[in-house]
């Protein structure tokens, strides 16, 4: 199995700011967003299926903090906390439980932490693209923390219908993310996310 293992310091660096982006540094993975994000495909080495009918199971499985992603576009969104992305390139039959012929792409954000920080970033850009992502963390107690993501991203469409004057391929996309993190003692942790 070939894996390709993205750190959150190349993620910053590369300027990736979904899972569409993930192809500039990741080799033998392809993207391709159709007319919308929900008929998102990935190919991992050539192989996938077409992204045009969102009833298809698709060949290579997005799993989001081990959560099976049934569609591509549970996939996309605008993370503040990525830890890491991992490809595992090829049939991942047992490995994730799920038979995924063609590959995984593995999505792990990070966790609650017991002393408090946190992030904002902003991105201003043509066709008036604004993005805010933002991140909290700390403890409640000392045996639970919290942290508090949120993103916000929009971009004026770029192609113009000429027949109804709208503008198309436009992006409004909003998300919010909460997690807590129990442990208990050092053989139990629990988190949660919402």
């Amino acid at each position: 199995i070939a894996v390709s293992v993205v750190d959150d310091a190349v993620i910053e660096k590369a300027r990736i700011n979904d899972i569409l982006d993930l192809q500039t540094v990741v080799p033998s993975l392809r993207v391709s967003q159709l007319q919308q994000s929900g008929n998102s495909t990935f190919i991992i080495r050539g192989f996938g299926n077409g992204g045009n009918n969102i009833g298809i199971e698709p060949s290579v499985a997005v799993y989001i903090d081990g959560v099976y992603r049934t569609r591509a576009a549970g996939g996309l969104s605008d993370y503040a906390d990525i830890e890491r992305i991992e490809v595992l390139r090829g049939p991942q039959s047992t490995l994730f439980g799920k038979n995924s012929s063609a590959g995984v792409i593995n999505v792990v954000t990070q966790e609650p932490e017991f002393e408090f920080g946190g992030l904002v970033e902003g991105t201003l850009g043509n066709f008036n693209q604004q993005i805010l992502k933002g991140r909290v963390t700390g403890p409640i107690s000392d045996q639970v923390a919290f942290s508090l993501t949120g993103s916000y991203n929009t971009r004026d469409g770029y192609v113009d219908n000429i027949e109804t004057g709208s503008d198309l391929n436009d992006r409004n996309r909003y998300a919010i993310k909460g997690q807590l993190l129990f442990e208990p003692n050092e053989d139990l942790s629990v988190r949660l996310i919402a």
